[in-house]
């Protein structure tokens, strides 16, 4: 079930309405089933019910998808909620010095990840045993595993209610029904952002009241995120598929532009889903955190990343780079930790050498910018560099990232390599270095660059409270945007696919 669609509208109305007029553990139940509903409407790649398997497994799923709507890949996810929430319920009883709760934790960690592992990495694992030639002559065939929609997200997000009881940060929830819908929640299930226990359980048991000023800065929020997927994302897709289909036929400029739109692609798609799902969220009471911060015009790559995808990073900073030693331990072992956890950040965005790739990048980039960061030169262009110097750094930080919007979104290295060697006016073909036939999204681009840095100093919210007029202005010129330039066909979000 799309956002962009009828479909969701109508079970959103119905459920904002029925969830307010029930109350306490029916109220809760009611979201609970709501939110298997919702995860249940997705149609798994997999299932084709105009040509049905005749039999085996595969004939069982398409009968329960084409028949009675029943996805069946909900089992996949009241797997891991019964799991963890039986592990966490014994690791809090179990005293600390006593090995079984790290045995808990370990089993707790094993399925999710082994979960997560069979689905999205198989076929990637077997591909490098064959491409390594580990088993001689021998080659597996790919398996073409189809991957359920929003594994990554809360196999992450139940993995760190584990992990965070293990250390006794938080209390193990004792509701089962509180710990499922924590779990399923549906604005924040398929495609993040990724929720911690302690915030959904404060909003769970305190829920927050919706008064006028809420449901406005909620609606905000939600219109806001249809403009940046329907009007800015999906647009932009049509330049970026372009792009990265016919790459050899065009100019180092073009394939900039493409590489560009690519990066503002899928930050207005997936800023836009978090900033529906937050939205959403808002209207039933829960107030979750911010997943992006206008992170595409920063001035370094440090601050890209704290104001990108802010629940997966803050996420991989407590559960695998603090873990491992964080930035308190010698030089060397800093770098190895800066490079384990990004290249952990690749894998999880997908199975393939390319996302492997991107991980690698970002923590060279990472690393740097800490040295370059320490150096006496830096000190004093901060210091005294001014508005050029800025600007210098902004330009540059979206240099070295648009290498790695290449990596990410070309489906393999053979692609990405000649598509970064034009990046540096390295050319494979002869079609001359200023021909610009897609000037007219390069001038998108520069528009969105020069208006993220003005939002990224006044937020939105701030700029809207109070003001009805400018609040009705912002309404008007974003349905208008929606109506005149909206892509009316409902487009898939791009996270939804890791």
């Amino acid at each position: 079930m799309l956002f962009n669609s009828v479909q969701f509208l109508i079970f959103f109305v119905v459920t904002i309405i029925v969830g307010n007029l029930l109350k306490n553990r029916w109220q809760k139940f009611f979201f609970l089933i709501a939110s298997y509903y919702f995860y249940m409407a997705w149609q798994p790649a997999s299932i084709h019910c105009e040509l049905p398997a005749e039999s085996g497994f595969k004939y069982l799923t398409d009968r329960l998808y084409c028949d009675f709507s029943i996805n069946p890949y909900i089992a996949i996810l009241l797997f891991s909620t019964v799991v963890d929430y039986f592990a966490a319920l014994w690791i809090e009883k179990k005293e600390d010095g006593d090995s079984l709760r790290g045995y808990l934790l370990l089993l707790s960690l094993l399925v999710n990840i082994g979960t997560l592992g069979f689905f999205k990495y198989t076929d990637f694992l077997l591909g490098v045993i064959n491409d390594l030639h580990l088993l001689g002559d021998y080659q597996f065939a790919k398996q073409n595993i189809i991957l359920p929609v929003g594994i990554s997200f809360y196999t992450f997000q139940s993995m760190s209610y584990t992990i965070d009881v293990y250390n006794r940060k938080i209390e193990a929830r004792k509701s089962f029904l509180d710990f499922s819908l924590y779990v399923a929640f549906f604005p924040q299930l398929v495609a993040g952002p990724i929720v911690r226990a302690e915030t959904f359980f404060r909003d769970l048991d305190f829920r927050l009241q919706v008064y006028k000023e809420h449901i406005e800065a909620a609606f905000a929020l939600i219109l806001i995120g249809f403009t940046r997927k329907i009007v800015f994302a999906d647009n932009l897709g049509r330049v970026v598929d372009l792009s990265f289909a016919n790459y050899q036929n065009l100019s180092p400029i073009e394939i900039w532009t493409g590489a560009l739109a690519f990066g503002w692609q899928i930050y207005f798609d997936f800023a836009g889903y978090t900033d529906i799902a937050i939205g959403v969220a808002r209207l039933f009471g829960f107030q979750f955190n911010p997943n992006f911060n206008f992170p595409m015009s920063c001035r370094n790559i440090a601050d890209h990343w704290s104001k990108w995808h802010i629940s997966f990073s803050t996420w991989i900073r407590d559960y695998i780079y603090i873990p491992l030693g964080g930035s308190r331990v010698s030089n060397i072992m800093y770098v190895r930790n800066i490079l384990i956890t990004w290249l952990f950040a690749g894998l999880w965005h997908g199975a393939a050498y390319h996302y492997v790739a991107w991980g690698i990048w970002q923590g060279v980039m990472l690393l740097g910018h800490k040295y370059y960061s320490d150096t006496s030169m830096a000190k004093f262009l901060n210091a005294s560099g001014g508005w050029l110097y800025d600007l210098f750094a902004r330009i540059l930080t979206m240099f070295c990232l648009s290498f790695g919007f290449i990596m990410f979104r070309a489906e393999s290295m053979e692609k990405a390599i000649p598509m970064m060697k034009a990046l540096v006016f390295i050319q494979e073909n002869d079609v001359p270095v200023l021909r610009w036939m897609n000037y007219r999204f390069g001038i998108l681009l520069l528009i969105c660059f020069i208006a993220s840095y003005y939002f990224s100093k006044r937020q939105i919210p701030t700029l809207l409270t109070g003001n009805w007029m400018k609040y009705s202005l912002f309404v008007v010129v974003n349905v208008l945007m929606l109506l005149l330039f909206g892509v009316t066909e409902s487009q898939n979000f791009l996270y939804f696919q890791f």
